[in-house]
C-alpha cells in the first residue's frame, strides 16, 4: 500500500498536480471561492498573494487543515503569523506541510508587503523541501512576487507569480518546480458583496479560470461559493467570527474524486486600551 502511494504521489508530482497543493489551492476564505484569491487582501494573503498583505490592520495568527479527495496522505496543514509594521508595511511567517511519511512537502516562508496609496506589492521567500521514500530529499529556495491595486471604490486588481527563479529539483531532464502566474479582477458593489474573476497559468499546463463570490449576511457571518476549470471544481464555504476568532470552512467537489474539506482558524490580536497598558506597567 505504501509503495502504491509513493508511486502515485511521485507520478502526480512530476505531472505538476501534487506540488501545487500548497501553492495554488486557496488557504482560508479563498478555498470557498473557487480559489480565486489573487485580489484578496487579508491575513491569508501570506499564502495566497503576498502582495495583498500590507492592507491588514492588526496582527493575526492562524492555522488550517485541508484534506483532498478523502485520501490518507493527501492532507495539508498550515500555520502562520502576520503583523502590520510602520510605513505602510506588513510581514509574515508561515509553514505548510503536505503528505505523510512516504511523500512529504514542507514549505517554510517569510514575506513582506508594502502599500503606497492604493497599491501594494510584496515578496515572499520559500524554503521548500521534498522528501520521497526511497528517492531521498531535495531542498531548494523559491521566490514569489505579487501586487494588489484598488482601481476604484468598487474594482480591485491583483497579480502574482510563483517561482520566478525557476528552482531546480534535479539535474535529470532539468526537472524544476513550475512557474505559475495569476491575475484577477474583483468587483465589490457594496461592503457585503465580493465577486472575483481570476486566471491562472502554469507554464507547462493549460490555462485555468476561476470565479468566486462572497456575501456577508451579518458582520460576523459570510457565505461563499465559486468554481474553477480544468478540472471543473465547485466550492462552497462559510466563515463565522466571534470575539477575536474566526472559523472558516469550505467544501470542494471534483468530477471524478471525492469531495475535499478545508477548515481554518484565525485569531486577531486586539490592541490593548490605554488604561490596560498603564495597569500592566
Amino acid at each position: 500500500m505504501r509503495f502504491f502511494f509513493v508511486l502515485i504521489s511521485t507520478f502526480l508530482f512530476l505531472c505538476g498536480h501534487i506540488h501545487a497543493q500548497i501553492r495554488t489551492f486557496g488557504i482560508g476564505r479563498a478555498s470557498g471561492m473557487g480559489n480565486a484569491a489573487v485580489t484578496l487582501h487579508d491575513e491569508w494573503s501570506v499564502f495566497n498573494n503576498i502582495g495583498g498583505l500590507a492592507w491588514i490592520e492588526k496582527p493575526s495568527a492562524f492555522t488550517s487543515f485541508d484534506n483532498r479527495y478523502g485520501m490518507t496522505g493527501f492532507s495539508t496543514v498550515t500555520a502562520g503569523v502576520v503583523t502590520p509594521t510602520k510605513f505602510g508595511m506588513a510581514g509574515g511567517l508561515s509553514i505548510s506541510q503536505f503528505g505523510g511519511d512516504a511523500y512529504r512537502e514542507t514549505n517554510l516562508s517569510i514575506g513582506i508587503s508594502h502599500k503606497i496609496s492604493n497599491v501594494s506589492i510584496g515578496l515572499r521567500a520559500n524554503y521548500f523541501q521534498l522528501a520521497i521514500e526511497g528517492l531521498g530529499t531535495r531542498r531548494m529556495m523559491t521566490f514569489e512576487f505579487g501586487g494588489v491595486m484598488k482601481l476604484t471604490e468598487t474594482v480591485w486588481l491583483g497579480a502574482h507569480i510563483y517561482n520566478f527563479n525557476q528552482a531546480k529539483i534535479a539535474d535529470f531532464q532539468d526537472e524544476r518546480l513550475p512557474v505559475v502566474m495569476k491575475a484577477g479582477l474583483s468587483y465589490r458593489p457594496t461592503e457585503k458583496l465580493i465577486f472575483n474573476l481570476e486566471t491562472e497559468k502554469d507554464i507547462a499546463f493549460p490555462q485555468t479560470f476561476k470565479a468566486g463570490l462572497e456575501y456577508k449576511i451579518l458582520t460576523s457571518l459570510a457565505l461563499r461559493t465559486g468554481i474553477s476549470t480544468k478540472p471543473f471544481v465547485s466550492s462552497y464555504g462559510f466563515s463565522f467570527a466571534f470575539y477575536a476568532f474566526e472559523v472558516v470552512y469550505s467544501l470542494n467537489t471534483h468530477p471524478q474524486l471525492q469531495p475535499s474539506h478545508h477548515l481554518a482558524l484565525a485569531y486577531q490580536f486586539r490592541k490593548l486600551k490605554k488604561k490596560e497598558k498603564e495597569k500592566q506597567q
